[in-house]
Order: structure tokens, then C-alpha cells, then sequence
């Protein structure tokens, strides 16, 4: 009898894959088994029509799955199969497959959760095959349900049957529980009195006190939320006073789609991403305040970060409270998010008034990911890549095949918004957002997440991409691999990689743009380690003949202050305008007088393009201190937003301050000088901060035609501003190719990433 061997690579273990393949072998009558292996699936069958089960399998695989590879050969057994089965995965393989993230709760789940009848009534764990945790509560992998956090929840005989049953939607659903086996929640205020009840008994007591402006550690899937009524706008202002965050924006929980659009602009576009399996958060434009503590939750702006419930707590609590709900991450300002009861007690205790705490162990905890479009054009931003993205990356086969040594990588990124990468085999994994090392509790977090990939992958590196940076908190981990080890036979070997090089290499791999004759690089971010004496920031790398060299940036201007000047933008605009008399009334005498003689003596010069957004920020009214990074800009893209919005309705008018003048670098201050005299002159502040960005474009495109270059490739933190992005296309996307970043953020999360693709690359 004809026996063929199918091989399926990718998405495929955690997405219902084998309950998929059985029932459709059961389909074509197919005799054998289906098993997860090391590289993902293994079909062994017997029978007729292999061939179209093989087509079939690529037509009608789960919505969740990614199919990378697959290959069908025949070949020879002694064995006849009298059924077709789903085989036991063998014990302590190493996986060299995609890893499977976190799914949104779905439909058929969701409606189990509020019907009465149904046993999972009020049960916030309600999973199936295409949906619920998966990284969050993986040990190891394969994804069998003894090697998650689940494993310790056995089954009830109801659950087990669904789980046999090939007609069930959990058939071989490996996170099934329900109420009467499952995961346990319990409600409990920070004096350690707990709250007795049913589970609805305990969501209507949490809404009851959320509506009294109490504030609520709530544990999700992937870690605690902290939450309060986002209409009230006493309870706002008291979170953000408790969680020590000023100003930075808080995302909001709304009910579901309808509620959204009472409140938000929202497009079909936003609307699939809101229900996919990914669910981020999306930052969308405000269209109706109604009774949104606003001004509290999104401090000078005019959108908020929109969160759909995605999991079967959220749900529970935004139905039952019926009103927008704060959803910010439970941590201080600056911390890694809490997963542990122990830890979120000692840590959010000083926060919240309540407790939500249920019984699973998360392993993987994670922020949500958030995401944007630009107004006009609708250009996907990624903000921050980590629940439901997260770790993998989909086609990097180029990368694999580049590893010609197989060597084993990590990529240790940078140092805020730092993610890591590592090439533990034939794929790329980058870890989901960890954030800033400087935070000794981050940086313990970043540490614990290599340990678990090295658990998970059996890896020991041989082989470190580092910054260029010499005091980066991440290096410190190098030491760990600087030893011979049993694993290796000799220390890992460490590259360092400039930042900003590491940035376009990033976008030249994500859009595949390697092999392009000449790529013009716009790298545009706050600081990245440049020289001894230059911080880098507004850089132009050409790629040509597989070289890639700077050919401009944004004119140098004194770096003085450290982080006070990145705080602090009348600083900035003092160092961009060569210490200009009509800054004075800024500054006190003293002030006035250190500040301009450290701008005369400085040594260390910058090209952060970040720097001259707080700089022209501060001249056209933003006066105060920054608390997050990026906050002048966001002010200044928002108030240039609207101008261009009203524009929009009109013929646009636009100028560029540098209107028929040649440069060879951006020339910084002649730009600053004339926004302080337009300023001055009375114009609008929003079109002046118009007129600054659709400048900065015209600049790129002398620079680009200077250097005879059509293809464009931006990356960066600046290029989150959506307006920069929308400008970009409308001036320049007729006459080049532009390329953005769309899987990945353009801010530093990409570090790791562009260091493994310059090292594959260039090295």
C-alpha cells in the first residue's frame, strides 16, 4: 500500500493544527497519524488522494496557522495503520519552529461566556483549539499541554471528553479547563480581605468599586492591568499620582466595536485589527469626549490608545462595568509588568485598592502591543511588538541562509526599548518588549527571558552582537557567555554594531532590500553612540555594492547636560540656536549663564533629530518638562496635525524653509532661526510645526536626488510621527519607493533585529 510522508514548518503547533489535519484526513479516508515534532508537523498516511489532501491541508488550514514549508514524498513502511490517530509528541525534543503567541479570545468562546445555560458561564478562561494563551503559558516546546502552566490543572471528565471528541471545537484543545478543574479567581482589597462569591459575584463587586473611583490590579493572561473608571476623572489623576506616570498617555478598555465608535474614529481597517487574533491596542483619533475623563487619561492630546477586550477577564469586567475602563500596564512608571500574586501584592499594593488574582502561573509575561495608522494614508506604525507578535519573525529565510557558519546569535539590541533576538537554529525569534535597563527590575526581566530562551531552545551562544555603545546595561550579560561552557567548546565571540547602522540594517531586512542596487537610509531617532565626541540622531546611509556609508545628517549642534537636556527643551532650542539672545527669557541669570558657557566649550556635538524636535517644540509652546520620551514631539505632531488636516480641506500651501538653498547636511540652525522669526511674526504655531515637518521631507528629497537613489528606507523612533509619515508619502511617493517599518516598530525594539541583519549581511 502506498505510504506517503507529509513534513508541515511554520505556525503549526498551538493553532489546532493536528485536530485539523486528523479530521481531514477522516475527510479523505486516510489511514495513519499526525505528530508534532521538531519541526512542526509529521502526516504519515495510507490511502488514495494524498496528493489533494496535501492541497487541501494549504486551502483550509486554521486561520491562526502559517504554513513556511512543507514537502509530501513517498515512502516505504511494513506498517498498515486501521485508523488514522493523533500520535503522542515524543519527549525532550528541540523545536526549530515558529514559537505561538497569545490569542485573542473568539467568538464562539466569547458567547459561552455570557450564556447562562452554558457550563463556562462567567468563566474568564474559556479557550478552544483557535484561541487563548499560548507563550504567556508555555514552559518549553512543543505546545503539548504538559509543557504549559495548565498542566497542573487536570482535566474533569466533561473537559477530557471534549478534548477526545474529533466533533468538539477543543478536540485536542490543549489550554481546555472549565470552572469545575480549572483556574480559581479571587477578589481581595490591599488590606488582604478577600471577597467571597461566585465568579459573577466577583466581577459585579469589582465594577461596584470601580464605580465608587477605586483602582483595581486586575491579572490578565500575560500579566496585571492596573484599572480605574476612565470617566472619573478624580480616579485617573489619583492613578497617575500612585503609579508615579505624569503625563504619558493611559490606553482605554471599550466594551466592544459599537461602544468605540461612540467615542472614536475608527475605520474598517482599525476595526480587523481590533478583532484579529493579535488584538493590540491602536491609537486612534478622539471624536466625541462625552464623558471620558480626557484630559486626565491623554494629557494634551487628542487620541487615546484603544483597547478591545481581548481576553475572557476583559470582557467579563467591560460588560459588567458597562463604561471605558483605564487598562495600563501593572507596573511603577519604568518597571517590567507584574505576573505574580507575591509580587504585584508587595509592588502594586502601594497602587491599587483591589486585587483580581486568579491561579495561573504565567511564564512569559508580556505588555500589550499597540500600534497606529497615519491619518491620511493609513501607513501601519507599530508603537510597541509583544503580545500576540511576539517572539517570532516570519520570512527570515534569507537571515537562515546567510548563517552559513550556523552559528549560534544572540543580538542583545539596545538599551531602551530593548528587545534581544536570537538565531538558536533555522529561525529568527525576537523577544516581545522589554523596555529600559536602567531599570534594575527590567533588567533583571531581560536577563530571566534569555535564561528561558536558552531553556527552551537548549542554546548557548557562540556568537554576541552588542552596541557600540561601551556602557550599555545589556552588555553586562556577556560575561555569562565569556566562559567555556559544557555546551560550547570555547567563550561566545562578541561584535559590536553601530546603532543607527543597526537601525537601516533593520529596515533593509524587514522589507528585503539587501540586493537593491542603491537604498538611501533615513534614520531619524533621539541619541545613539555615534563617536567619542558624536551622539548620532539625524543620519542619511547610502547601501551601495553591499557597503553602506553616511553621506549626511542633521547638522551638529552642542550636546551638553545628559539626560537634563533630554528632558528638558529649552535646553535643546539654546544648543540648536548658537545660544540666541531672544531664548533669554527662559532662563534665570544663572541658568542663562552655565547653560551658553557649556554650549561654547562643548567638545561632544549631536545630530539627534529628536533634540531639534523638543528644540522647535519649545518655541512654538511647549514649555515643560519632558516625563516620557518623545512627549514634545507627540505635542508638536499633534498641533501640526490639525493644521494639516485643516489644510487638507483646501489647496495645501505649504513652505519649506529651504527653498532653493543646496546643503550638505540638513542645516539645523538656519531651519531654527526662521521658525523663531515666524513664531515671532505672529504665525500659527501648528503651521509653523507644519511647515518644520513638510521641510524636513523636502530635505530628504534634495538628499535623495543628490544621490541619485529611488529607493527610501525610514526607521527610527521619530518615525512613529504619523504626520512625518503621511507628508513622506504625499512629497516623495511619486517619484521614489518608500519603505516602512510594519512588522516591527521603528524605534529601538528593532535594534537587535538590524544588528543580526548587519552582521548576516556586511561582516
Amino acid at each position: 500500500m502506498k505510504t506517503t510522508e507529509i513534513h508541515i514548518s511554520g505556525r503549526v503547533q498551538g493553532v489546532g493544527f493536528r485536530p485539523f489535519i486528523f479530521n481531514l484526513a477522516e475527510e479523505f479516508q486516510l489511514k495513519g497519524y499526525v505528530s508534532n515534532d521538531e519541526l512542526g508537523v509529521i502526516i504519515v498516511c495510507q490511502g488514495e488522494n494524498s496528493e489533494q489532501f496535501f492541497n487541501d491541508i494549504h486551502h483550509r488550514k486554521p486561520k491562526s496557522s502559517e504554513i513556511i514549508f512543507s514537502e509530501i514524498k513517498e515512502i516505504k513502511t511494513a506498517e498498515i495503520f486501521d485508523n488514522f490517530y493523533i500520535k503522542p509528541t515524543e519527549k525532550n525534543i528541540v523545536v526549530d519552529i515558529p514559537l505561538t503567541p497569545d490569542f485573542a479570545t473568539c467568538e464562539s468562546c466569547e458567547n459561552e461566556l455570557f450564556d447562562e445555560k452554558n457550563p463556562r458561564y462567567f468563566y474568564p478562561f474559556t479557550t478552544c483549539t483557535q484561541c487563548g494563551p499560548r507563550y504567556s503559558v508555555t514552559k518549553k516546546f512543543p505546545f503539548e499541554r504538559e509543557n504549559t502552566a495548565i498542566e497542573v490543572f487536570k482535566m474533569c471528565p466533561n473537559c477530557l471528553e471534549e478534548y477526545q471528541n474529533p466533533e468538539d471545537v477543543r478536540f485536542h484543545s490543549q489550554t481546555n479547563s472549565c470552572p469545575n478543574c480549572g483556574i480559581q479567581i479571587w477578589l481581595k482589597d490591599n488590606q488582604g480581605n478577600e471577597f467571597k462569591g461566585s465568579n459573577k459575584e466577583i466581577f459585579e463587586k469589582l465594577a461596584e468599586e470601580l464605580s465608587q473611583g477605586k483602582i483595581v490590579a486586575l491579572k490578565n493572561t500575560a500579566g496585571y492591568l492596573l484599572m480605574c473608571d476612565a470617566t472619573n476623572s478624580e480616579a485617573v489623576s489619583e492613578l497617575r499620582k500612585r503609579k508615579r506616570r505624569p503625563t504619558k498617555p493611559f490606553a482605554v478598555l471599550f466594551s466592544g466595536i459599537s461602544t468605540m465608535k461612540e467615542y472614536l474614529e475608527i475605520s474598517e481597517l482599525q476595526i480587523q485589527h481590533f478583532k484579529s487574533s493579535e488584538s493590540p491596542i491602536i491609537v486612534t483619533k478622539i471624536k466625541e469626549v462625552k464623558d471620558l475623563a480626557i484630559e486626565e487619561i491623554s494629557p494634551n492630546m487628542n487620541s487615546v490608545g484603544a483597547m478591545f477586550p481581548y481576553s475572557g477577564t476583559l470582557k467579563l469586567i467591560a460588560k459588567t462595568f458597562g463604561k471605558p475602563l483605564i487598562a495600563t500596564s501593572g507596573n511603577f512608571h519604568g518597571s517590567p509588568i507584574c505576573s505574580t500574586t507575591e509580587e504585584a501584592e508587595q509592588i502594586l499594593g502601594k497602587i491599587a485598592d483591589y486585587f483580581l488574582h486568579n491561579t495561573l502561573e504565567i511564564q512569559h509575561p508580556q505588555d500589550d502591543s499597540v500600534i497606529k495608522f497615519s491619518p491620511k494614508h493609513h501607513q501601519k506604525i507599530v508603537f510597541r511588538r509583544s503580545r500576540g507578535f511576539a517572539p517570532n519573525y516570519f520570512f527570515a529565510e534569507e537571515l537562515s541562509e546567510l548563517n552559513k557558519e550556523k552559528n549560534k546569535i544572540l543580538s542583545l539590541g539596545g538599551d531602551l526599548k530593548n528587545t534581544f533576538a536570537i538565531v538558536p537554529n533555522n529561525h529568527v525569534y525576537i523577544s516581545e518588549y522589554i523596555g529600559d535597563l536602567a531599570n534594575f527590575e527590567t533588567y533583571e526581566r531581560f536577563e530571566n527571558t534569555v535564561k528561558s530562551y536558552q531553556k527552551i531552545f537548549n542554546f548557548e551562544p557562540n556568537l554576541i552582537l552588542s552596541d557600540l555603545h561601551p556602557k550599555y546595561e545589556n552588555q553586562n550579560i556577556i560575561s555569562k557567555f565569556s566562559k567555556k561552557s559544557a555546551q560550547s567548546a570555547q567563550s561566545a565571540r562578541v561584535e559590536e554594531i553601530q546603532h543607527h547602522k543597526a537601525h537601516f540594517a533593520s529596515i533593509l531586512g524587514e522589507k528585503k532590500l539587501w540586493k537593491k542596487d542603491k537604498v538611501l537610509g533615513i534614520i531619524w531617532d533621539g541619541i545613539g553612540f555615534g563617536t567619542s565626541t558624536e551622539i548620532w540622531g539625524g543620519e542619511f546611509f547610502l547601501l551601495e555594492n553591499q557597503k553602506m556609508e553616511r553621506v549626511s545628517q542633521l547638522e551638529n549642534f552642542a550636546w551638553i547636560l545628559g539626560d537634563k537636556m533630554s528632558k528638558t527643551p529649552k535646553i535643546s532650542a539654546l544648543s540648536v540656536s548658537g545660544n540666541n539672545e531672544d531664548l533669554k527669557f527662559a532662563f534665570d541669570e544663572n541658568e542663562w549663564k552655565i547653560y551658553t558657557n557649556l554650549i561654547e566649550k562643548s567638545e561632544v556635538k549631536t545630530s539627534s533629530m529628536g533634540r531639534f524636535f523638543d528644540a522647535v517644540s519649545f518655541v512654538l509652546g511647549y514649555e515643560k518638562p519632558i516625563f516620557f520620551e518623545g512627549e514634545s514631539a507627540m505635542w508638536l505632531e499633534k498641533i501640526s496635525q490639525e493644521a494639516f488636516l485643516t489644510e487638507n480641506t483646501k489647496t495645501i500651501n505649504l513652505t519649506d524653509y529651504l527653498e532653493g538653498e543646496n546643503f550638505e547636511n540638513i542645516p539645523t540652525k538656519k531651519i531654527f532661526s526662521k521658525i523663531m522669526e515666524e513664531k515671532k511674526s505672529g504665525i500659527n504655531a501648528g503651521e509653523i510645526g507644519l511647515n518644520f515637518h513638510y521641510t524636513l521631507i523636502k530635505a530628504i528629497e534634495k538628499i535623495a536626488e543628490k544621490y541619485k537613489v529611488k529607493e527610501l528606507a525610514f526607521s527610527g523612533g521619530v518615525w512613529q510621527n504619523a504626520l512625518l509619515v503621511d507628508l513622506a508619502i504625499d512629497v516623495l511617493g511619486e517619484k521614489f519607493s518608500l519603505h516602512f517599518h510594519e512588522k516591527l516598530s521603528p524605534n529601538d525594539e528593532n535594534i537587535s533585529f538590524g544588528q543580526l541583519n548587519y552582521y548576516l549581511n556586511l561582516k
